[in-house]
């Protein structure tokens, strides 16, 4: 499929299109920003990062879709705690508490969705410490977790800035759950392993090799990126074979994945390798495969054609677009990469 005509159809994905509603609290958000803190608080990253000491405190959300509750009670419940995982492990952070509210129909139903929840918590090392029941609703079955965590140094997109380099992260030894976009690369594998293959996001983050990360969601892998991209104004290159992808998997359906282990990154060029061989010590895999611009435009390009996927100058995404209030900060966008070094210099 050419990509004038594969971009197109991953542009109007029910998943693309429910993140443009984000777009609505846009005007509601307090923008008096005073110091980097403030900007770490904006809706924007996976979690929302408040300095706590030497350290971030990480607050994060994650709601599955009702049908996707009713459906699959016991993964919607695992998907849950695993989401809000990743978005921690994005901000280059460690999860450590979840608490949720949900609401079914019947109790086995129910049991099967907080034994999903438990058993994820138990794999990932996170305590599943209380929350919101209920078993008799007159409405559709609904989750919602919310986690929290501790970040020594963190990965964000407010450091986005055009050179940098774009990389992505994927577990490739999965599999999609049936009929869906779910690519699932945790099942049978032991807790120690799940472990140990988040912890290299917040290894990179505190040796100082990336400047910003994102999980990859369900808007799938561009989707994503211009999540990446979207709170600075930035644009983007991207090599589209550059990214991993299984043998007899077509570009729509892997470009809509929605993996249990999936992260985009930027980086300085000299640290790319790095990265790459800290993700390969745990088989995940890691390329480049791009380039941050300042052209506001996300363009494609495969063998000898390019498209443009995205032009925020045109449509915004979510509308957490920060390009603005960034030009008339009291402090210049360099400071928010001189933090991850002296995070001294950002005390409120």
């Amino acid at each position: 499929m050419r990509l004038s005509e594969l971009l197109p159809q991953l542009q109007i994905t029910p998943a693309m299109q429910s993140k443009q509603d984000i777009h609505a609290i846009k005007s509601q958000l307090n923008l008096n920003i005073h110091t980097i803190q403030d900007l770490y608080a904006l809706p924007a990253d996976d979690a929302a990062a408040m300095q706590f000491g030497e350290q971030y405190l990480l607050n994060a959300c994650e709601g599955m879709l009702p049908s996707f509750v009713a459906k699959h009670p016991y993964f919607a419940g695992w998907s849950a705690v695993m989401a809000n995982v990743s978005d921690i492990a994005a901000m280059g952070g460690r999860a450590l508490t979840v608490v949720n509210s949900y609401w079914h129909t019947d109790t086995q139903s129910g049991q099967q969705l907080f034994a999903g929840m438990q058993a994820a918590c138990d794999a990932y090392g996170v305590k599943l410490v209380g929350g919101h029941t209920n078993i008799h609703t007159d409405f559709q079955p609904t989750l919602s977790v919310a986690i929290q965590g501790l970040a020594n140094h963190l990965l964000s997109v407010f450091h986005v800035q055009a050179g940098q380099k774009i990389l992505i992260a994927l577990n490739m030894q999965g599999k999609f759950h049936e009929q869906t976009t779910y690519w699932k690369c945790f099942e049978h594998v032991p807790a120690a392993v799940l472990k140990t293959q988040l912890e290299v996001l917040p290894e990179i983050a505190e040796q100082h090799l990336a400047y910003a990360a994102r999980d990859i969601s369900n808007a799938g892998i561009l989707g994503s990126l211009l999540m990446l991209l979207e709170a600075t104004g930035s644009g983007a290159n991207l090599w589209l074979d550059k990214i991993p992808k299984p043998q007899h998997t077509d570009w729509l359906k892997w470009l809509q994945i929605f993996p249990s282990y999936g992260f985009l990154l930027t980086a300085d060029s000299e640290e790319c390798e790095d990265i790459i061989e800290l993700f390969a010590s745990q088989d995940i895999d890691c390329a480049v495969i791009g380039e941050v611009t300042n052209s506001g435009k996300v363009q494609i390009q495969q063998q000898n054609e390019q498209q443009i996927f995205w032009d925020f100058q045109q449509q915004a995404f979510t509308g957490l677009n920060y390009q603005k209030v960034l030009a008339q900060a009291p402090f210049s966008h360099l400071s928010l990469h001189v933090q991850q070094q002296e995070p001294t210099l950002c005390q409120v």
